[in-house]
């Protein structure tokens, strides 16, 4: 059930620029791939050489890239079903596996070509590998906690945060004496072996500086948006629920699911203090989509306050409740511009394959926000502009250690021009922006003159004609 979920209408949403990096680097040979992450994302390296391997075998649409995060989420569901159960009935456990299935930034995650719903997925099987060695006392246990706790790290740096949690979590439960030693080796030997990419995230922090100029830690960011993605009807029942699930912590503590409360409560509450407070002291490093780990925490608790009542049908109402509020925010996630506040990357593709001409040159904007380009689209949909020749490349992202190309000027394009009649013009923005004011002020002098234009979501498509 949550793969059909997470992938029905995968293929809707335009790619955007976090998803234009995967697509970018999964391109690379892999010795091109080693070269670029010793400068920039060493952090995803692994995650790259994934989704090199997978679209290798299933290609790059949208369909497939997405795929893989789909999956995922079904591997996080399948496993949260089996960590629930194994501490308490199987009841609770399919209701937490429903609601994290419903919630709208795991709906969000699996259709996302990034590492987020694959980090979530070790999240949660690393936590069921913890009850099993605290169980078995079997070292083999200890050692496969280690293993996955580091390949988790590799695929998305955050993860590292579950060691925390799970830290509480013995010292709450467990006989201490009995679990933490053997916890503590296991947990050093999977940082120590993730210790390179921990050092390598500090040269390259630089990355995440756009951080210092969003307005990242508020009470949006920390309250909806990391379990409820844009959703405020079910951050709001969600929330009115864990109060009441606060409100009944003592009861819940004496109850045969105090073990799971716990654990379920160290996981949500660790990583969100955790990196809040490392935001105010070394900052920037909040953001609310790098705590999708807690996602499966956020479904345990409540999943507990849903099963309180003794009869069934009332957590099934419940969990229906929960689902049909999601449903507005799951359509909207599946709508062609729905990522990054509205992407429009295929629409600019699909109307240059269509109308563009063979030899016609074209010219993106590549300044302003990166996320807004409209470089970005030959960058997602290349086969869409095969036929067509780049006036603005000057030297490819292989060479200047970021994911931006370097690019002329408008004003520095006219050399290019021997033997081009036609220039299709993309800008960020309206008629009446700056780029297009230049574009008109730095061809129009040539011989090359506005004719028709076309408004996509976001950007603007203007054909000039010598």
């Amino acid at each position: 059930m949550a793969v059909v979920i997470s992938l029905a209408g995968s293929w809707i949403p335009s790619y955007w620029s976090d998803e234009v990096a995967t697509l970018r680097a999964s391109r690379l040979s892999w010795h091109e791939l080693f070269a670029f992450v010793e400068h920039k994302d060493a952090v995803h390296a692994a995650y790259y050489s994934l989704v090199k391997l997978w679209v290798g075998a299933f290609g790059e649409s949208e369909l497939a890239t997405r795929s893989l995060s789909a999956i995922a989420v079904a591997a996080a569901a399948a496993g949260l079903v089996v960590l629930v159960a194994s501490v308490t009935s199987v009841r609770m456990a399919v209701s937490a596996g429903l609601i994290f299935t419903v919630l709208p930034r795991t709906t969000s995650m699996g259709i996302e070509a990034r590492s987020f719903a694959l980090s979530v997925a070790v999240a949660v099987w690393i936590t069921v590998i913890l009850l099993v060695a605290a169980r078995a006392r079997n070292w083999r246990w200890w050692a496969a906690y280690a293993a996955l706790g580091a390949a988790g790290t590799y695929l998305f740096l955050y993860s590292v945060l579950i060691f925390a949690a799970h830290l509480v979590f013995l010292l709450l439960h467990h006989p201490v004496r009995r679990i933490l030693v053997p916890w503590l080796i296991a947990a050093s030997v999977a940082v120590a072996t993730a210790l390179p990419i921990l050092l390598v995230s500090v040269t390259q922090k630089d990355q995440i500086a756009w951080l210092s100029d969003q307005p990242v830690v508020n009470a949006w960011t920390i309250l909806v948006e990391p379990g409820f993605d844009s959703s405020w009807l079910v951050a709001a029942i969600a929330w009115c629920t864990l109060l009441l699930v606060a409100y009944r912590s003592r009861t819940i503590m004496l109850s045969p699911h105090s073990g799971l409360f716990r654990l379920a409560a160290a996981w949500f509450l660790v990583p969100l203090v955790l990196l809040l407070t490392a935001d105010a002291l070394i900052g920037p490093l909040y953001t609310a989509r790098y705590l999708s780990l807690t996602v499966p925490a956020v479904a345990i608790l409540l999943a507990i306050a849903f099963t309180m009542p003794a009869r069934s049908i009332v957590a099934g109402i419940l969990v229906a409740a929960l689902a049909l509020a999601s449903v507005p925010t799951y359509i909207a996630q599946r709508g062609p511009f729905a990522k990054n506040g509205g992407s429009d990357l295929s629409q600019i593709a699909d109307y240059i394959h269509s109308h563009a001409a063979e030899g016609d040159g074209i010219y993106l904007q590549d300044t302003g926000s990166i996320t807004l380009r409209p470089r970005q689209a030959l960058y997602a949909y290349p086969e869409a502009f095969a036929d067509t020749a780049d006036l603005a490349l000057e030297a490819p992202f292989t060479t200047t250690g970021t994911f931006s190309d370097r690019t002329l000027s408008l004003d520095e394009i006219g050399p290019g021009l021997a033997g081009i009649d036609r220039i299709w013009v993309v800008t960020a923005g309206l008629l009446d922006s700056d780029v297009t004011r230049e574009a008109y002020a730095a061809l129009q002098p040539i011989g090359f003159f506005a004719g028709t234009s076309h408004k996509t979501n976001r950007s603007l498509i203007t054909l000039y004609e010598r």
